[in-house]
């Protein structure tokens, strides 16, 4: 497998074993917690197994791993996010959970993937998407559910309505479908928050970036990243525009 294939055999095995794990859990009646604890290390095991044995050379970073700092000076690292919505997962017909998947390279995206298993879809930088993307009647702007005013601001402006979910995976799926036209995120997050959906929405023909415009740098010390947007390209400038505003 290429680093795009394995991207995205990592993130539907996971997402496939995620859900079976769900399903007996919850048959069996598990704790909502425990099942959500349980599923974020089982993905991360999943994982971390399979890039063990495909590309052992690799430095990793996730979030339910130990953070192993060698691999700043590493040339290549996977960044991922084995379970991204743990608060959504555990709940029978939730579909707000993702995982999360990413190889970086000297700092910049190299290839990523996101499952989200229960509306099985499947996003990858090895994917051929349409010229065209899909482009729903009346246009919307989807964010997170806390601090989204940011959000609400560009929905006014460019005439949109405005909703939010969980998980940026679900999010970024959101736009590259067409259901959404924006994706703005104001929060803090960590680069295991973003990279697969940054990596599979730009595949798609989108526009990802930071609040005031400017591109990510990956696999830092810190690994934060101060907001996201993912964008149709023609909104960008528009929404750029008014966020500059709210600063």
């Amino acid at each position: 497998m290429d680093d795009h294939e394995l991207a995205s055999y990592l993130a539907e095995k996971a997402g496939s074993e995620l859900l079976k794990l769900r399903d007996d859990g919850i048959a069996s009646g598990i704790n909502s917690w425990v099942l959500r604890d349980k599923g974020d290390i089982f993905a991360h095991n999943i994982i971390i197994d399979e890039l063990t044995k495909h590309r052992p050379k690799d430095a990793v970073l996730s979030e339910e791993g130990a953070d192993d700092l060698s691999r700043i000076q590493a040339k290549r690292v996977w960044i991922v996010d084995p379970l991204d919505g743990s608060q959504d997962y555990p709940y029978a017909g939730s579909e707000e959970w993702a995982v999360h998947i990413a190889l970086i390279e000297n700092g910049k995206i190299a290839a990523g993937a996101v499952s989200c298993p229960s509306l099985k879809r499947l996003y990858s930088t090895a994917t051929l998407y349409p010229k065209e993307r899909p482009v729903s009647d009346s246009k919307l702007v989807i964010s997170n559910r806390w601090n989204s005013y940011h959000a609400a601001y560009v929905a006014e402006a460019i005439g949109a309505r405005l909703a939010s979910c969980g998980s940026a995976g679900i999010k970024a799926s959101l736009v590259i479908g067409g259901e959404a036209d924006v994706y703005i995120h104001n929060s803090g997050l960590y680069e295991w928050d973003v990279c697969g959906p940054i990596a599979v929405a730009r595949a798609a023909g989108l526009t990802a970036c930071q609040l005031d415009g400017t591109d990510f740098i990956f696999n830092k010390e810190v690994p934060i990243v101060r907001g996201l947007i993912i964008s149709d390209p023609e909104l960008i400038d528009d929404v750029l525009s008014v966020l500059n505003r709210t600063r």
